[in-house]
Parts: structure tokens; C-alpha cells; sequence
């Protein structure tokens, strides 16, 4: 393989590390643990149907998977009737090519290169790690922060397992299209927050020491990171919150915590939503973790006085 394929082929990864940006709250479990009141174990569901409050219509939440396409939505006709009814979308982003170009250069380094902060037996075991995962050594990604090496890694973990129900769908990934068929409905679409943000959350939230710790606890456990991936995958098809959340719990030391990367976020997203159900129909499409706990959209939405019924999928 020349350079230059080399580093055509990391950068169409970390491309997709960009788009799905989100997926990795779900692959690194940043969240909390289980809440153990009754009315949170019951979050069996990642549809739910908002009304109350003095709303004139219905909206919907939907909790979605960042790498399931949109040919999935054929298996749960439910979420597109929900979708062709809403007046407006509202989603975590939208992506837009410009900006993913300066999103992309938080995750690179700066003066430095990735081999001045390792030690050479990490160094010598990270190059033959990505020389069998992604065949480039560690001279062809030198100017990744080490968080980028961990998420471009992971995610070529589960893009490539051809065992994994990821493979089944083709389309553009769940949030895009929502976004994407939106916009070409006419309908009014909202973004919660910047790609610049997402992407300023994920790659400057810790130092670059930290990281290179992260990266090296996440190496460590590589199996059992593929392992948790699996797990939130499989619940999530289920639609299974509670063992969503569960899973998640288990990774928070690795990447993150929940103050940063849900509870902060989802009340951000919160000063938004109501004046957005108020002013229209909307059909909300965000990760599935921001849905739940104590901080969650859920739980947050049922304070402000809003029924939300989970809808069987």
C-alpha cells in the first residue's frame, strides 16, 4: 500500500468517524448508571409519542443508532408514519461539508506529532495494532490526537464486522436522512448543537496526557470495548433503553463522563425543545442514551408537564 493510500484510506475513516460522531456516546458508554425508580426501569422503548402540556399536536422522540441506515425504517413503519406527519425535524446536527472541515482539524494535533507522546513499548505495540486493523503504521496517522486513534480504531471494529446487523442496511445513516428528507419535505429543521461543538467535545474534553491514557486503557481492553459495542447494538434493536444504559455504565471510565458529554447536552437541548414543541409538530431524532435516566430528554420532558407514551416498535 503507497503513502498516498494510505493516507487517502484514514482519512475516508476518520470521515466516518466525523458523520457518526455521536455513535461514540453509545460504543464508549458515556453516561451514568441505571436510576431505580420505577417509572426509568420501565424505558423499554426508543419511540415515544409527546403530548400534554398544551400542546395542539402530537410530536415524536426517537432514539436513534448513528450508524443504522435508512433502509431499517422499513422495519418500524411506525417511526416514518410518525415522520411524513411532523410539521418540522429537529436532530443533534447537520452536517454540512464546510464545517466538517473544520471540525476535522480539532481532532488533529498541533505542533507535535502522536510519536512525542508515547513511550516506545506503547508505541511499538499502538503501530502493530494499526498495521493489522487499518494496514498503515503509526508514520501514516501521526497527526491524530490520541482520542482520534481510539475513535477511528473502534469504529473500524464495528464497520467491518460482517457479522454485525450494521451490515444489513444501505441509505444514508438515520440522522442524515431524517435531516436530509426533512429539508427536501419542506419541513422546518432544527440542529441542537454544531458539528464545531461535537466535534470541540470529543477531541479537547481532556489533555493530550489523558488521552494517550484513554487510548491505552481502551487498547487494553479492546475486547471487551468491541464486546460493549456489540451489546448496545443488539439492545438497541430491541429497543431496549435500560440495557442500553447498562452497558454504557461499564465504559464510562474510558472516554468521558456524564456531565460533558449527556446531562450538560441534554440540558442545552432542553432550552430549545419546548419552544419547539410548542410552536409546531416535531419529530425529535437524537442518540438513543440522551433519552435516558434522570437527566435524560424522557425524564425532562415529563417535569416540564409533557405525556410521553413509548410506542411499541
Amino acid at each position: 500500500m503507497t503513502t498516498y493510500h494510505s493516507t487517502k484510506f484514514i482519512k475516508e475513516r476518520i470521515y466516518k468517524v466525523r458523520i457518526a460522531a455521536t455513535l461514540l456516546l453509545f460504543i464508549f458508554g458515556i453516561g451514568s448508571g441505571l436510576t431505580t425508580n420505577a417509572q426509568e426501569a420501565s424505558q423499554q422503548s426508543n419511540f415515544y409519542a409527546i403530548t400534554g402540556n398544551g400542546l395542539k399536536d402530537t410530536s415524536w422522540l426517537f432514539g436513534t443508532y448513528h450508524l443504522v441506515k435508512s433502509s431499517y425504517l422499513s422495519e418500524v413503519p411506525e417511526v416514518l408514519r410518525a415522520f411524513n406527519k411532523a410539521k418540522a425535524v429537529a436532530v443533534e446536527l447537520v452536517l454540512d461539508s464546510a464545517k466538517t472541515v473544520a471540525g476535522r482539524s480539532m481532532g488533529m494535533l498541533q505542533n507535535k506529532t502522536l510519536s512525542d507522546l508515547l513511550d516506545k513499548p506503547f508505541k511499538d505495540s499502538l503501530d502493530k495494532e494499526l498495521r493489522t486493523t487499518l494496514g498503515v503504521g503509526i508514520e501514516q496517522i501521526n497527526q491524530l490526537k490520541p482520542i482520534n486513534v481510539a475513535l477511528t480504531l473502534s469504529m473500524v471494529y464495528l464497520i467491518s464486522d460482517l457479522n454485525s446487523p450494521l451490515q444489513k442496511y444501505s441509505g444514508a445513516m438515520l440522522d442524515g436522512y431524517f435531516a436530509e428528507a426533512g429539508k427536501q419535505a419542506g419541513k422546518t429543521v432544527t440542529e441542537f448543537e454544531t458539528i464545531e461543538e461535537q466535534m470541540n467535545l470529543l477531541f479537547n474534553s481532556a489533555t493530550n496526557e489523558e488521552q494517550v491514557d484513554q487510548l491505552k486503557l481502551f487498547l487494553r481492553n479492546k475486547n471487551d470495548m468491541i464486546n460493549q459495542g456489540n451489546e448496545l447494538i443488539d439492545n438497541w434493536f430491541k429497543h431496549d433503553l435500560e440495557k442500553m444504559y447498562a452497558v454504557s455504565e461499564r465504559g464510562l471510565a474510558v472516554f468521558g463522563n456524564e456531565n460533558d458529554f449527556l446531562t450538560n447536552r441534554n440540558n442545552k437541548w432542553m432550552k430549545t425543545l419546548p419552544g419547539l414543541l410548542k410552536k409546531e409538530s416535531q419529530f425529535i431524532a437524537v442518540g438513543a442514551l440522551h433519552l435516558a435516566g434522570s437527566s435524560g430528554l424522557i425524564k425532562q420532558l415529563q417535569l416540564l408537564g409533557y405525556t410521553l407514551t413509548p410506542i411499541k416498535l
